[in-house]
């Protein structure tokens, strides 16, 4: 009885006129069409050099430049930004890459040019020679709530666009050990490896987030991804493409979290602020008069809950600003006024004045310590490096090797890059006298 009962139902089930079934719903798919367009795949060729974009000014961005040592390749997504090429990714996408493709909606693959990038907040604007592209429309994540839906898109471990959906499942994430200055949104949208860079929207289409990292013990989706908040994104952004840096401010302090044990010793009503435990001698929280052992509860009328909460909104002030800021000093409160300075520069990278015109497809940098122990080049071995080759190019053909020292062109001795320059003649080749790994040898490069 069961199974003919059953078969019954089978039957009638699959005898059903097709237009009494349930209609399919659309979902997301007028939003995700109208948006795909706007979201692109990035490749690139890396290497593993802290001056890889020295080498990549250097080239053409059709050439294919081969450093020495390690080349990797790696993708990610990004965002068009502008209707004429204009691209926001992450900058650990694009970080010490010789070599930047974009490939749109349209299968077109274009070279990219990296205008600048931000590792604090780890963003990145590029460019490509392309015009009438559809941009994104930049939402507002300050008036994001948990719970809200929200779709990732990106392209994933390479497998071509990809859409996921989830909801917002946390906001102001900021002990989620990703290095820099800002909170994220966290979300449980799938994001993989690949969908760094990628827009995380809104269900109105907008662009509410950069999707930047994720927790997780295996390397894909755990339900744990952050993406920068569309804000952040859009100030970052207008200011790399205005000015090619991010300002921001400075207090001169080092601080810690405070402890329940240290609120309950320092007399605290509740946990909550930073504990300074330096003040960098002539900074402006010097010049305040805040002192090692305040306790900031307060900036400009916010509360700080805790030391991350003080360096955000230090950060995110402008140079030049003047704040109030609400300290406990022995027992008591008081307020202090402190104008902030623009944030001291990251020590600059060792990296060599370099050329791509001197010598058809081939990048030639200066001689420093760094790439000396970077090519194993002697202490007794001077001239100019051959930082890079384009396989495809003239130099290469000739024989010339990244990692080879030019020692003569010409028979004219070779220091800098001025001396090659003047060595070289009318003539269609040059003739050099290189050091490679100790020997020499003799090739005929084309100017």
């Amino acid at each position: 009885m069961t199974l003919r009962t059953a078969a019954t139902f089978a039957l009638f089930i699959l005898s059903t006129p097709a237009a009494s079934l349930p209609a399919p719903t659309a979902g997301f798919a007028d939003l995700v069409q109208n948006n795909v367009p706007s979201v692109v795949r990035i490749t690139t060729t890396k290497v593993d050099a802290p001056w890889a974009s020295a080498i990549q000014a250097a080239f053409s961005p059709q050439a294919k430049p081969t450093p020495r040592g390690k080349t990797i390749s790696g993708e990610g997504s990004g965002v068009i930004v502008s209707s004429d090429g204009y691209i926001l990714t992450n900058h650990h996408v694009v970080d010490n890459a010789v070599k930047i493709t974009v490939e749109l909606y349209d299968d077109r693959a274009l070279p990219a040019k990296l205008i600048a990038a931000d590792p604090a907040t780890d963003l990145a604007v590029l460019r490509v020679d392309a015009t009438q592209l559809k941009a994104i429309t930049f939402g507002n994540s300050a008036k994001l709530r948990v719970g809200e839906a929200v779709l990732a898109i990106g392209n994933p471990f390479g497998v071509g666009t990809t859409v996921t959906s989830g909801i917002i499942s946390a906001m102001s994430a900021s002990r989620v050990g990703i290095p820099g200055d800002e909170d994220y949104i966290q979300t449980d949208a799938a994001i993989n490896p690949g969908n760094s860079g990628g827009p995380l929207l809104n269900t109105a289409g907008e662009l509410i987030g950069i999707n930047t990292a994720i927790i997780s013990p295996s390397g894909g989706s755990s339900g744990i991804g952050f993406a920068l908040p569309s804000n952040v994104a859009y100030r970052v952004m207008t200011e790399l493409i205005e000015t090619g840096q991010v300002s921001r401010g400075y207090l001169g302090v080092g601080m810690q979290p405070m402890t329940t044990s240290l609120t309950e010793a320092l007399g605290l009503a509740r946990p909550g602020g930073a504990i300074i435990t330096d003040v960098a001698p002539e900074s402006p929280a010097a010049r305040a008069g805040v002192k090692k052992g305040d306790v900031i509860l307060g900036m400009n009328g916010r509360v700080i809950r805790d030391f991350d909460r003080l360096r955000l909104y230090i950060a995110e002030a402008r140079p030049g600003a003047t704040v109030e800021l609400r300290v406990h000093r022995d027992g008591h409160e008081q307020t202090l006024q402190a104008t902030l300075a623009a944030r001291p520069s990251a020590p600059a990278i060792d990296a060599p004045e370099i050329s791509g015109e001197l010598l058809t497809g081939a990048a030639i940098a200066e001689l420093t310590s760094q790439n000396r122990q970077e090519f194993g080049i002697s202490p007794d071995v001077n001239g100019l490096v051959v930082a890079a080759v384009d396989p495809d190019g003239a130099s290469a053909e000739a024989g010339l090797q990244s990692g080879d020292v030019i020692v003569f062109a010409n028979r004219h001795a070779v220091l800098d890059l001025a001396s090659l320059e003047k060595a070289l003649t009318d003539a269609k080749t040059t003739v050099l006298e290189v050091n490679r790994r100790g020997t020499a040898l003799y090739l005929a490069v084309p100017k």
